[in-house]
């Protein structure tokens, strides 16, 4: 069934493109068997892995760089998104019975809305705190006493983001209804009892289906552009630009004082520059072309790729709330060090003497 009466439509009907949006929906089919169960693991270790990336990250020799309070409340968003979407994957898609296949009550619905909203929001917030740490490293490679390399600017742009995030994701939730049906159940027991339950479903306000979907397409081109497109292009931009910068600034260095050990220790952090970089366009450009041609092919889109790839999409955004801590982890000996005083393990003499190193690097990964 279409999604939007008189949409255009994205895919042909020849012979081709039938079979392979058949073999679409079959993969589809068998994926999303083992789909729940991952996400579940990914969830639970997850949400373990960022609150001990927050314990880390909020300690006094981490929290007083602006760049580390800004990953603390980047791996808090990562805790509510995993959280909500354990609740989601466990009650929608692991626990079956007969109220899973006619509907659901108004409740769990509540919460589904609430579930959808919040991941959209928590997550564009990533994305755009993700462009400003971008800047931050940017201009204190030239400015190291910018004000933004403190942490007092961090909590007014967090609050700045998060309500104009919030107040963007308003209009998703009111083109959205919670829509009650009666259904006819037969229970067996001892005598077969015929009755009626009132369950619900979410669809979309009558006024947003009119006039081919009009008003249902404006709201998915604002989410589309303000939520993925223009992050998606500030942070592939300033990515590109810092490390043509961090590359340059290493061959002054070099060139000047002739210091090869700093020239180390700034290819670590373009390795993981290049890493973030590669995982951004792995799981954010993509959704950021199919928000645009959902907005463009609606019913096409929707029926086809959302409802065939869209779990690949939740995985690699689930795949994407872990980077952080594993980067940190492998590129950072400031942060190892810090992990091991937190969690009360012996840190090796080299690892301390190492620390003392970086001290002097307001930004060092």
């Amino acid at each position: 069934m279409s999604v939007c009466e008189g949409d255009a439509p994205l895919f042909d009907t020849d012979n081709d493109t039938q079979l392979f949006l058949r073999r679409l929906e079959l993969f589809s089919s068998v994926y999303t068997i083992f789909h729940r169960y991952m996400c579940v693991l990914i969830c639970l270790c997850g949400v373990t892995v960022n609150l001990v990336h927050i314990a880390v990250l909020t300690r006094k020799q981490m929290r007083c760089f602006a760049v580390n309070s800004i990953l603390s409340v980047m791996a808090t968003c990562d805790v509510v998104i995993m959280t909500s979407y354990f609740i989601y994957i466990i009650r929608f898609r692991i626990i079956e019975n007969e109220e899973t296949t006619l509907g659901y009550s108004y409740g769990w619905l509540v919460f589904l809305l609430i579930h959808v909203i919040l991941s959209i929001a928590l997550h564009t917030i990533g994305l755009y705190l993700s462009v400003v740490m971008a800047y931050i490293r940017w201009i204190a490679l030239d400015r190291l006493d910018s004000k933004w390399i403190r942490t007092r600017p961090v909590g007014k742009v967090f609050l700045c983001v998060s309500i104009t995030v919030f107040a963007l994701s308003i209009p998703t939730l009111l083109v959205h209804e919670i829509v009650p049906f009666d259904a006819f159940v037969n229970e067996t027991d001892a005598i077969a009892i015929a009755r009626n339950i009132t369950y619900y479903t979410v669809g979309l306000i009558p006024q947003a289906t009119e006039h081919s979907c009009r008003l249902f397409k404006i709201n998915l081109w604002l989410t589309g552009i303000i939520f993925k497109v223009i992050p998606c292009v500030l942070l592939f931009g300033l990515t590109v630009a810092l490390m043509h910068k961090l590359s340059e600034t290493s061959r002054k260095r070099i060139f000047l004082l002739g210091e090869k050990r700093k020239k180390m220790a700034m290819d670590k952090t373009t390795l993981m520059l290049i890493i973030m970089l590669f995982v951004f366009l792995c799981t954010e450009l993509p959704q950021g072309a199919l928000a645009i041609l959902n907005a463009m092919y609606t019913s096409d889109v929707h029926t086809y790729i959302y409802m065939n790839v869209g779990e690949i999409l939740d995985l690699l955004s689930l795949i994407n709330c872990n980077v952080g801590f594993v980067l940190y982890c492998c590129m950072s000996s400031r942060y190892r060090i810090t992990f091991r005083r937190t969690f009360w393990l012996p840190a090796s003499t080299a690892a301390t003497a190492l620390s003392a190193n970086f001290k002097r690097f307001s930004l060092s990964m």
